[in-house]
């Protein structure tokens, strides 16, 4: 349930401009004059909140709803009980999220965790360093020599900007997080405690020959490019002899870890607890879920979604959906399944 003391609201919206946003359809003579200044599950809303429904084994809870307006699909508007506004579309979840947007900007980007404004007199910034105006740097902040950081982004608390690290402009960078040997783009946002930077594990030959261990040292750096997002205690390695590359509006939910000379592309989505082998290469429009592993050096094609807790140990070709360890083709997974659960079905 939305809570004023955490995410202020920039303004109440009314139903006309939720439709004007959302593109969501109402029954004629519906009052698009009513406003909401709150959200809230649709089995816990009030009057004044917006919420949706998508979630039809929970249908009976959605007549007793109090919400003043609610996303659903058509197939269930007819049942929105009649003091709520029924908004109409194909997305009910995606056209709230839109309305949150509007309604929460601040639930967008970490914020100072300080309230601050400029650079507060309780951070470390060397004097090679070089901030554009607007920069807020909040307590315990450290930030090196020659780092430069771009106008309107935000370094919350007892994070460490490192020696020569570029962040652009209107970035966040949640608390305690570090950066090292990267170059950050524009508005890009790292939840607290991401790893960016740091030198990671990578396997040799020689190593796995023989029983000394070699030393390997890692001179490439991270690129992240603009509107990425990575979340809270993810660990991004930088290259071993070339850089670690995160493309262009990709998100990496929290927890996962991409390993050194990785090469993500555009609009990927890598959720929670992935993590990706060293000098794997994964193309535009990638969805690998919770849980699941990519090897070392592999190749997977654009489109490609790998489903939750999937082990690839191949490449895997362009706009194949993959599942399963070893992960295989979605179909042959699932009839492998089938055939298991055949020949063991009636032996326990």
């Amino acid at each position: 349930m939305s809570d004023p003391l955490f995410f202020l609201r920039a303004m109440q919206l009314s139903l006309a401009d939720i439709i004007a946003l959302t593109g969501a359809a109402v029954a004629d003579g519906s009052d698009l004059t009513l406003l909401v200044h709150g959200a809230a599950p649709f089995d816990e809303a009030e009057s004044g909140d917006l919420t949706y429904f998508a979630h039809p084994g929970r249908l009976d809870l959605l007549q007793e709803t109090n919400a003043t307006a609610c996303f659903v699909t058509d197939r269930f508007a007819g049942r929105v009980p009649a003091p709520t506004v029924a908004l109409v579309t194909e997305r009910p979840e995606h056209a709230f999220a839109l309305a949150l947007a509007r309604m929460f900007p601040s639930a967008l980007r970490p914020v100072s965790l300080f309230a601050a404004t400029g650079v507060n007199p309780g951070a470390s910034v060397h004097p090679e360093a070089r901030l554009e105006p607007g920069v807020i740097i909040d307590p315990g902040v450290v930030i090196g020599p020659r780092a430069e950081i771009g106008s309107g982004s935000i370094i919350a608390a007892n994070s460490v900007i490192g020696a020569g690290v570029r962040v652009g402009r209107d970035c966040s960078i949640g608390g305690q997080a570090t950066l090292t040997n990267a170059l950050v783009g524009n508005r890009v946002h790292l939840h607290a405690g991401t790893r960016i930077g740091q030198a990671g594990s990578r396997r040799s030959e020689i190593g796995l020959m023989h029983s000394d261990a070699l030393a390997m040292p890692q001179i490439g750096r991270v690129i992240i490019q603009d509107d990425v997002e990575i979340g809270a205690n993810a660990t991004i390695d930088r290259g071993f002899a070339r850089d670690t590359v995160i493309g262009e509006a990709s998100k990496i939910g929290n927890l996962a870890q991409v390993g050194p000379d990785v090469s993500i592309g555009r609009k990927c989505w890598i959720s929670p607890q992935v993590m990706i082998g060293a000098s794997a290469h994964i193309g535009d429009f990638v969805c690998v879920e919770a849980q699941s592993g990519v090897g070392e050096g592999l190749r997977i094609g654009s489109g490609v979604r790998i489903s939750a807790q999937s082990g690839v140990g191949a490449d895997v070709p362009a706009g194949a959906h993959y599942a399963g360890a070893p992960a295989r083709p979605l179909r042959r997974w699932l009839r492998a399944l089938a055939i298991v659960e055949r020949l063991t079905r009636g032996k326990n």
